[in-house]
């Protein structure tokens, strides 16, 4: 197999992956591709976090994570509190409404999840997740050697 073809799958499925999620977060009111989807959902497996926890668990950089919460900070979806742990940081929370929001992107998520496993077998996806984890954790060993340069 041509390694190439490793980052031609990649982007295949990329591309593909944001097809299928686009018009179902869209209609939401959510804008694909920025993360938003992903920060409700974390937040539904673990509300009151702080911004910081919160950008390490979804992967995204401080800059986007801030304006990610004022986005949905402004459709009223999720609020800052005050950290009683910690007065110069906030704990992040759903909001009733980002509570039910939430709970949709859970079940889009979970739709997604079968209709990309269809017809493959749970030792071939756990196959593949194994891959693709030790592909994750080179591609972020080899960029940490980079941001170190």
């Amino acid at each position: 197999m041509n390694k190439l073809t490793i980052r031609e799958m990649l982007v295949r499925g990329e591309k593909a992956r944001k097809q299928a999620l686009f018009p179902l977060l869209s209609e939401m009111g959510l804008i694909p591709g920025q993360g938003q989807a992903k920060i409700l959902y974390r937040l539904l497996l673990n509300d009151r976090v702080t911004q910081k926890d919160l950008a390490d668990q979804c992967r995204i950089d401080t800059a986007a994570m801030s304006r990610n919460i004022d986005k949905l900070e402004g459709l009223g979806l999720l609020v800052r509190e005050s950290n009683p742990d910690c007065r110069r940081s906030f704990l992040i929370c759903l909001t009733k409404k980002g509570y039910a929001e939430a709970k949709q992107i859970k079940k889009v998520f979970e739709q997604f999840e079968d209709i990309v496993s269809e017809g493959i077998a749970p030792e071939e996806i756990e196959v593949f997740y194994r891959v693709m984890e030790h592909m994750c954790t080179n591609l972020e060993r080899f960029n940490a050697a980079e941001s170190q340069t």
